[in-house]
């Protein structure tokens, strides 16, 4: 038995839930573990592990108008200096010194990483940001500053993990030994739907200010339904059918869906995959991971990634909705069962090897060293 402590960061969806299923897997193999995590990620994973979830701050994004604000995140996260030295002396000093962890493993979370560092304790990243520093990828034309951004923060985050296992739904050639490229995981919740093509458009949006923007362009399209996420009300105005939060009710209505229209998260988007389901991307500007999602997806034909939903966009998505589906090979489709091979065996090749019960893995006989 090792003891694990696992960092997942609060911003976004996909940290916590990626946390979920590794964290179960890893306590269903016999393991201690302790989760560290903040914001939304801390709420959704105390609802599975309570008492086992203990808080840290949280780095998080301002944004303005679909953009993020550089000055207003820097503002954002320096003003709760105070509150983070009270919440992460607590957890460093009260919860994990003592529990003195094999290793930590970080999912975007650095305050763990950067601990396990100082104290010499190997750490692994799982997560899919770490694609823009760790692999050979095309870039977004015309995006320098998002790019470069992008790649500061990603680095700065957390370094000198003993192994990067990297998150893709396309694939990447990774740039050193240490790194290793996983299929997308995807929740009980979602593998329990099973998919149809139904006749109306899943639209999920994160930004309240657009919804009578939105609701003014899918009403141009009276024979078109549109099931709407993220304004948490029950409501119809014509062909526009509100939805309250549920995530039994989301993923259902997605896997019965024509098609989706999102942000460029990457959860949604392995989500979709699974379901074999062609998208809308609509990237945040400025977060550059999403906009390589949206450059990709489209790149592999299964999905059209524009900055703003109009007439003109619509138009080219429900005509792509029409086509057959795309088969490319460089497409990585979720594989839980893939992801656990190779995780299972990077976690097996740590100074303290740390067994997943996996099966029929093919060993890589080298063992994980420290990357100065």
């Amino acid at each position: 038995m090792a003891r694990i402590v696992f960092g997942a960061a609060g911003e976004g969806f996909g940290h916590s839930s990626r946390a979920q299923i590794i964290g179960r897997r890893l306590i269903d193999a016999g393991h201690e573990v302790i989760f560290v995590a903040s914001n939304k990620a801390l709420e959704y994973l105390s609802a599975y592990f309570p008492g086992l979830v203990k808080p840290v701050f949280g780095l998080t994004f301002a944004y303005r108008n679909r953009q993020i604000s550089s000055l207003g995140t820097v503002v954002k996260n320096v003003m709760g200096i105070g509150e983070m030295m009270r919440i992460n002396s607590e957890l460093f000093g009260k919860h994990l010194r003592d529990f003195n962890p094999d290793v930590v493993i970080s999912d975007f979370e650095p305050f763990t990483a950067h601990w396990a560092k100082i104290r010499g304790i190997p750490f692994v990243s799982v997560d899919n940001e770490h694609v823009l520093t760790h692999c050979e990828i095309e870039h977004v034309k015309g995006a320098l500053f998002s790019r470069l951004s992008g790649y500061v923060i990603t680095r700065a985050y957390y370094w000198a993990a003993q192994a990067y296992v990297v998150i893709s739904f396309f694939r990447v050639k990774p740039t050193g030994k240490n790194v290793f490229i996983v299929p997308p995981v995807v929740r009980s919740e979602v593998l329990a739907n099973t998919p149809s093509s139904g006749d109306y458009i899943v639209y999920y949006s994160t930004a309240a200010t657009q919804k009578e923007q939105i609701t003014e362009i899918f009403r141009k399209y009276p024979s078109q339904k549109f099931y709407i996420y993220g304004f948490n009300e029950d409501s119809q105005e014509g062909n526009c059918i509100f939805k309250k939060r549920s995530t039994e009710g989301f993923l259902k209505d997605m896997a019965g869906a024509r098609g989706v229209i999102a942000s460029g998260g990457f959860t949604v988007i392995s989500e979709c995959l699974y379901y074999r389901k062609k998208m809308l991307l609509l990237p945040y500007d400025g977060q550059y991971e999403q906009m390589i999602n949206g450059k990709y997806l489209e790149d592999l034909g299964i999905g059209l990634n524009r900055k703003e939903i109009n007439e003109q966009t619509l138009d080219e998505y429900l005509k792509l909705l029409e086509q057959p589906q795309m088969s490319d090979d460089r497409i990585i489709y979720p594989d839980n069962e893939e992801f656990f091979r190779i995780f299972g065996d990077v976690l097996s090749r740590l100074p303290k090897p740390i067994d997943l019960n996996c099966k029929n893995l093919e060993p890589l006989n080298e063992e994980l060293k420290f990357i100065k």
